[in-house]
């Protein structure tokens, strides 16, 4: 590094930057490990890009600088490019121009607060802040997302809740904001976090912001932490806790005093589909999934909260199979917008029906079934949390059921029911609760701090 300039005495000039050093060494020690927010964050875009060989890129607000090779190109609002990859090489177009990558990484760095948007072929845009690297990793392009804390917590906020309710639960979207501010201090790894809710938490960029901006505004800086050591707590959030607070021995086997087992009458009667849900299924389909013959008996073991650990299922030969509750769940839950972690509440009981032969003609038995509406359940587009907008499925059940019966699962809650209920915190908000209120009622052994 060269200093330019008349008149500087190096020796002096060293001795004073040894002293800063040193100065700033001795703060930074004072500081509770982790304690320090990070004003940048590099979000990993693996739940909306998970495996790209074709990107179009456009600048929509402000200028960029695209570099690529060993050049640079300036980029201004309207300006496109596009980044693929064939059989015999990597190429960029940008403009009138065609080359051959040379190098595995791409990058758009925004020169005053610039917005862009990406898209793959057949596929809506999404339009983040800050900059853009594009990294080639295992055969396909990955996309990193670089920027400031509190705008990545503007495209976070709004897709684990919605903008839609700042108008009667603005304290609600504040709660979440200090509580997905708390998770992104408590699990960035090297400044890395991704956007995927499978692995951390939701995250949509500049396409989402909206009225939920200013709850993150208006806590700026503030998190979450133990109020014995000062640090970060291990935040946990979930969709609908079905009316009763989880434990995390429970869910992942781990202790943590900041979370209690208890009745939450905040999250009773609200939410829809999350707070009642009903899931139908035919006898052998439900065998076959387990590979069992036609299921005769299903028996549920449950904690305290009623939640579901453990399923027996036995079947019409005798045979038996113990299934984890989460397993039994995930089982007809696949996909979707759905954590590995926060699966559709397990929260349920059974109810078995058996089918009664009718006579109609001697050759063609007409089956019907007795017991309660076997309407199944599916959960709408609507204004709540992200892991309250998934479809049910019934399959196996046709307009004439097999002759082994059907199994109904009639639930409460959707997701680990541990911490926060964002459908309670929403209730809560509407009553009047303050955020602080929100987050004591869920959160134990804690203070609520501001970060500078």
């Amino acid at each position: 590094m060269v200093f330019h300039g008349r008149g500087v005495n190096q020796s002096a000039f060293l001795f004073k930057v040894f002293c800063l050093c040193l100065v700033a060494a001795l703060f930074l020690v004072t500081l509770t490990p982790n304690a320090a927010l990070a004003r940048e964050v590099t979000v990993k875009l693996v739940w909306q890009f998970p495996e790209t060989g074709w990107l179009e890129i456009e600048v929509r607000q402000g200028s960029y600088t695209l570099d690529y090779n060993d050049f640079s190109v300036s980029l201004t609002a309207g300006d496109r490019c596009q980044i693929g990859q064939s059989s015999m090489a990597d190429f960029l177009a940008v403009g009138d121009r065609f080359v051959t990558l040379e190098k595995n990484k791409v990058k758009l760095t925004s020169e005053n607060q610039g917005v862009f948007r990406v898209r793959e072929p057949e596929k809506d845009w999404i339009s983040y802040r800050g900059n853009l690297s594009i990294v080639k990793e295992n055969g396909c392009w990955k996309l990193y997302n670089s920027l400031e804390q509190e705008d990545y917590l503007k495209g976070v906020v709004p897709i684990e809740m919605s903008n839609a309710w700042a108008a009667k639960g603005f304290e609600a979207l504040k709660a979440q904001a200090v509580a997905a501010r708390t998770y992104l201090l408590k699990n960035i790894n090297g400044g890395v976090i991704t956007d995927s809710p499978d692995i951390h938490q939701a995250y949509l960029g500049r396409s989402v912001e909206g009225e939920a901006s200013q709850a993150v505004t208006a806590t700026t800086g503030e998190v979450l932490t133990d109020q014995d050591t000062g640090r970060p707590i291990s935040i946990f959030y979930s969709s609908h806790n079905g009316g009763y607070m989880e434990v995390p021995q429970n869910v992942w086997q781990n202790q943590d005093a900041h979370y209690t087992s208890t009745p939450d009458p905040f999250s009773n009667g609200i939410g829809g589909y999350t707070d009642h849900w009903r899931f139908v299924i035919a006898a052998d389909v439900l065998g076959e999934a387990f590979d069992l013959a036609p299921v005769r008996q299903v028996k549920l073991a449950k904690y305290v909260s009623g939640r579901v650990y453990r399923v027996v299922l036995q079947d019409w030969l005798g045979n038996e199979k113990l299934v984890s509750g989460g397993d039994f769940v995930r089982k007809f839950y696949p996909e979707g917008p759905l954590s590995n972690d926060s699966f559709l509440g397990r929260l349920f009981q059974v109810e078995y029906i058996m089918p009664v032969l009718q006579k109609n003609t001697p050759e063609t038995p007409e089956i019907s079934l007795t017991g309660n509406s076997l309407a199944g359940m599916s959960v709408e587009e609507g204004t709540g949390p992200l892991l309250s907008r998934i479809k049910s499925s019934n399959d196996g059940i046709a307009e004439k059921p097999g002759v082994y019966g059907v199994f109904v699962f009639n639930g409460r809650g959707w997701g680990h029911g541990v911490g926060m209920s964002q459908w309670g915190a929403y209730d809560m908000a509407m009553q009047g609760y303050s955020y602080q209120d929100i987050l004591n009622y869920y959160y134990k052994n804690i203070d609520l701090v501001k970060m500078e």
